[in-house]
């Protein structure tokens, strides 16, 4: 790990511990709501009603996605520590600031290459 001391290492793991349980709750109380259960009983031909249940049900679904896509990032980082890759960017190989990781401990770039992809993406 770059530059990291334990005390930092052991922070960060914690860090991750505590967005993973988070997300995995977070993911369990939105998957236990079921769309028939939010909604109310609707009489056939409610199309402005349908149309809410369907967008509730979109919303939902993108919610499910951003949770499982940060819990495989959690994954990732995971992987990353056991390798004693985590803490360096994927792009540069220079060290990601402690700050940085304490903000984003999914963090894979730093700073300056992070800008670099999303202007990229932009």
């Amino acid at each position: 790990m770059a530059q990291l001391t334990e005390a930092q290492q052991h922070q960060l793991i914690a860090l991750l511990d505590e967005q993973e349980a988070r997300l995995r709750r977070q993911l369990t109380e939105l998957e236990s709501v079921s769309p028939a259960d939010a909604e109310p009983a609707m009489e056939p031909y409610e199309e402005v009603d349908l149309a809410d249940v369907e967008a509730s049900e979109r919303a939902a679904d993108m919610m499910r996605n951003h949770y499982r896509t940060e819990l495989a990032q959690i994954v990732v980082a995971r992987e990353r520590l056991a390798e004693g890759r985590y803490g360096l960017c994927v792009d540069c190989g220079e060290a990601i600031p402690f700050l940085r990781l304490q903000a984003q401990p999914t963090a894979q770039c730093c700073v300056a290459c992070q800008r670099k992809r999303e202007r990229r993406w932009a």
